[in-house]
């Protein structure tokens, strides 16, 4: 684990596989920011949590696995955004999606999956919702962009801001569910917040102005699209020629990476949906 503690009472987690965790520490109890996905880390933050407190709330930043999982083996109420419910209740992987991914990312975590099920939030907002634990005020704020139903976090008291994936430092998450043109102006955002951490969905605690790069990786691969679409290639080959880094799947902490064939379909669905808002986009200029 490397656990730190950014502010007073602010302990974020950036090695598990799958997204950053947070435990916000008040004196009416924890609220936690997003769930380990591999069960074994699921049962260490929950041991974790425990040493520190009683669990008030889990916050999801959005509906993706590698956010939500661990909601199953820990306290605390969930809370989301409504269409973070609606995923987990309608669309939640399958159970043999969910056994053999965990059979290669997590082998010690099989037998934990036995009576496994998801455990989706019970209480949601639609625009923005403000939660008061112990003298800290939580502003959740739904802003689309890598999913349609993402969401920030701030503590405005303590200047920080939990991103979510619409920011992750380390690189790229997949484009499968974004709002493309949402999520760049999302970063653009997170770029000049008033905050003085920014808590992203994937790597390093950061400053404001260490979005830039994100964003500037954003807008490189967008391009690439668009060139090869004003050459006129079909969808097909530039969803079979472009790619770019995926530092979010593979090993972190020492833990095994996602399958190549996963890693391989992200990409190719990523290029995909860029291709089509990008020509969606153009329709309706």
């Amino acid at each position: 684990m490397a656990l730190q503690e950014i502010a007073p009472g602010v302990f974020v987690e950036t090695e598990h596989l799958g997204s950053n965790n947070s435990i916000i520490s008040t004196r009416d109890g924890l609220v936690l920011i997003d769930s380990p996905h591999r069960p074994t880390d699921a049962m260490r933050w929950r041991r974790t949590a425990a040493s520190m407190g009683d669990v008030v709330f889990l916050i999801n930043t959005d509906h993706h696995i590698d956010h939500t999982m661990g909601n199953y083996f820990l306290p605390g109420t969930v809370v989301s955004h409504e269409i973070t419910r609606r995923q987990l209740v309608d669309n939640a992987p399958s159970r043999e999606y969910v056994e053999e991914l965990i059979a290669v990312i997590d082998p010690e975590g099989v037998p934990l999956l036995r009576d496994y099920q998801v455990r989706p939030p019970t209480v949601t907002f639609v625009d923005r919702m403000a939660l008061d634990v112990g003298g800290l005020r939580f502003d959740l704020t739904h802003r689309p962009g890598h999913t349609p139903n993402s969401a920030y976090i701030e503590l405005k008291a303590l200047g920080v801001v939990f991103s979510g994936d619409l920011f992750c430092e380390l690189g790229l998450p997949a484009f499968v569910e974004a709002h493309v043109f949402e999520w760049l102006e999302a970063a653009r955002f997170f770029e000049t917040i008033d905050a003085e951490w920014i808590v992203p969905g994937h790597g390093a605690v950061s400053r404001p102005g260490e979005v830039t790069p994100f964003r500037q990786q954003m807008e490189e691969l967008i391009g690439q699209v668009s060139d090869g679409i004003d050459k006129g290639d079909p969808r097909d080959a530039i969803a079979n020629r472009l790619r770019f880094e995926d530092r979010i799947h593979i090993s972190t902490g020492g833990s095994p990476s996602y399958p190549d064939h996963l890693i391989e379909l992200f990409q190719r669905k990523s290029i995909e949906a860029i291709y089509d808002q990008i020509v969606q986009r153009q329709s309706a200029a």
